[in-house]
């Protein structure tokens, strides 16, 4: 009775909670206020700006003066500010390009409610070129866009609509559209697809604004206009953006399969750099007598006994972080459904370690405790689980740290919205040793340990929650039997886009 009570909470979190949840964080995105940064940080000067929108939402954000004539409009992703996109502004305003960076509505210091892929956010791209074609700096005929996930539809949509647009950079395009995916290939896609379908009407009904054609109509319509497609990962999105490329007449793709959905900067920071500098330049009418030119290129990466020594030692205090690119041997990942997959199979293992022995021990079943909880005792509980999966994180990242002596400002942490679940990663290589007692550590804290002292204390609802951290615990479990052959001696990478890490080469 209880593993049928467990199956239908697990599809009722999944078809019900998980879709409404999901359209609620898309719709009413969390804002992040800018506080601690602004352009002088930079070495430049800048305006502070608020452009009004059509619909009379305010829209706030910075403006570099241009010392080349021509501007670019930088479009961060959803959940962000203007912060998102400072990097792309770095290398811009290096060049001599002016750069106007704003937050998107229902976004940072922004105006609006509501947050959807439609006309209002398109509306506002084509107010903010409004702004740069009247700046006394800025040549009308110098006007680009470049647009981050989210913003990339923006981007594309409002240069279609406007011929004051001379160029777009997108960089992890999102659809605009279920149209814009790929084809799916398998049942579970398949599956998938029609969730998306679900969570997409749920979203324009809460939102109360009308869709965008797909990403690949509008394509059509912008002609011979310079185009620059930076596809991350090696899924859908790169799929999705290898078609939009072979649809235009002009288009320049650049795939990073190594990297996280529109993180390309953080893997390839100078080249990216250079190769959106360049695309701009040779797109936008401009003046280079005020340029300043970026540094070169790398001519050669470092070897990997560099990597290791980083790896060890970490980089000297006064000199930057190389660009590591080390040789890979082969990849010891796991698919984001063999992962879900395993952790249904924890459940036999919490058999085994808490509710056997607890029921063995004091004569009755861990799981009751739930029946005599409160309305106000169930939602503490599921806070308590919310925020334990933020400490499984930051686990990880002490592994990282402690364990494999990775630098802390090299680990990231993010949060992946299709599978709604935070995410810490390092690029920094570690011996497979390392990465397996890192990848372990969150599990046995918060799970194994925590439930063996429920079980001695008679804390059932200690066990309970222990139990629901090694399900949380399944995918680390699945990648562990991934690098199960891997030796321990071997230096490994943590893979930035799969669950598993990379083998490094010997």
């Amino acid at each position: 009775m209880f593993f049928l009570e467990l199956l239908v909470f697990v599809l009722i979190m999944y078809f019900v909670i998980r879709p409404f949840y999901a359209v609620y964080l898309f719709v009413r995105p969390p804002r992040l206020r800018i506080s601690f940064f602004t352009p002088t940080n930079l070495g430049v000067t800048y305006e502070e700006i608020t452009l009004t929108s059509p619909d009379g939402v305010p829209l706030v954000g910075w403006y570099i003066p241009s010392r080349n004539t021509a501007a670019v409009i930088l479009l961060h992703g959803h959940s962000g500010n203007r912060l998102g996109v400072v990097h792309h502004a770095e290398a811009l305003v290096q060049a001599g390009y002016g750069v106007l960076m704003f937050d998107l509505r229902a976004h940072g210091s922004s105006g609006g409610r509501r947050f959807a892929t439609s006309q209002a956010g398109v509306d506002d791209v084509l107010t903010a070129v409004a702004y740069l074609s009247k700046r006394p700096d800025v040549n009308p005929a110098g006007i680009g866009v470049m647009g981050v996930s989210v913003g990339g539809v923006f981007a594309l949509h409002a240069a279609a609509q406007t011929v004051a647009i001379r160029a777009v950079a997108v960089d992890g395009l999102s659809p605009a559209a279920l149209a814009d995916l790929p084809a799916p290939t398998s049942l579970w896609r398949r599956f998938n697809i029609w969730q998306q379908r679900l969570m997409a009407q749920m979203a324009r009904r809460y939102a109360r604004q009308s869709p965008l054609p797909p990403n690949q109509e509008v394509v059509k319509k912008l002609g011979k206009r310079p185009l620059f497609f930076i596809a991350t990962g090696s899924g859908d999105e790169a799929a999705m953006l290898k078609n939009l490329a072979a649809a235009a007449e002009t288009a320049e793709l650049w795939q990073l399969p190594e990297a996280r959905h529109a993180q390309g900067w953080h893997e390839r920071p100078d080249e990216y750099s250079h190769r959106l500098v360049a695309f701009f330049d040779g797109a936008l009418a401009r003046q280079d007598n005020t340029r300043i030119t970026l540094p070169p290129l790398p001519e050669a990466m470092p070897v990997l006994a560099e990597v290791q020594q980083i790896a060890a030692d970490g980089p000297a205090a006064d000199s930057p972080a190389p660009d590591i690119s080390p040789a890979i041997d082969y990849e010891a990942t796991i698919s984001m459904t063999g992962a879900n997959f395993t952790a249904f199979l924890m459940l036999p293992l919490a058999f085994g370690l808490f509710w056997g022995p607890f029921y063995w021990v004091w004569g009755l079943w861990p799981f009751v405790a739930f029946f005599e909880l409160s309305f106000s005792g169930t939602l503490t509980l599921l806070l308590v689980f919310a925020l334990s999966i933020l400490v499984h994180e930051l686990l990880h990242a002490v592994g990282f740290w402690l364990v494999g002596g990775a630098p802390l400002r090299q680990i990231h942490f993010g949060f992946n919205w299709a599978g709604l679940a935070p995410f810490a990663h390092c690029p920094v290589p570690l011996r497979a040793s390392a990465y397996r007692l890192t990848v372990l550590l969150p599990g046995l804290v918060l799970g194994v340990i925590p439930g063996l002292l429920g079980v001695a204390m008679r804390l059932p609802l200690l066990v309970m929650w222990s139990t629901l951290m090694l399900l949380a615990a399944g995918g680390d479990a699945a990648v562990l039997w991934a690098v199960r052959q891997v030796p321990g001696s071997r230096w490994v990478q943590d893979h930035p886009s799969k669950p598993g890490c990379r083998v490094l080469a010997e």
